[in-house]
């Protein structure tokens, strides 16, 4: 692969993975806020879609630090 490519995968792979994160935490203060009115049916679909969204921002983070770790390679 070119180093530009791997570059901008490992940008793209961190962005995901934040951007991920930020919304898994929306999706868990949603969830444990009390009182909103979510039955117990909702809040576990919630808590659920939560783990997903951790889940993909795990992956892209360690995708990033794999491109990482190739450009370094492509440097020596």
């Amino acid at each position: 692969m070119k180093k530009n490519r791997m570059k901008s995968l490992k940008e793209d792979y961190k962005h995901f993975a934040f951007t991920l994160l930020a919304v898994s935490t929306f999706l868990y203060i949603g969830a444990v806020l009390p009182d909103q009115g979510l039955t117990l049916g909702q809040k576990s679909v919630m808590f659920m879609t939560d783990c997903v969204f951790l889940a993909g921002a795990f992956f892209c983070a360690d995708r990033s630090l794999v491109y990482k770790k190739r450009l370094e390679e492509a440097d020596e």
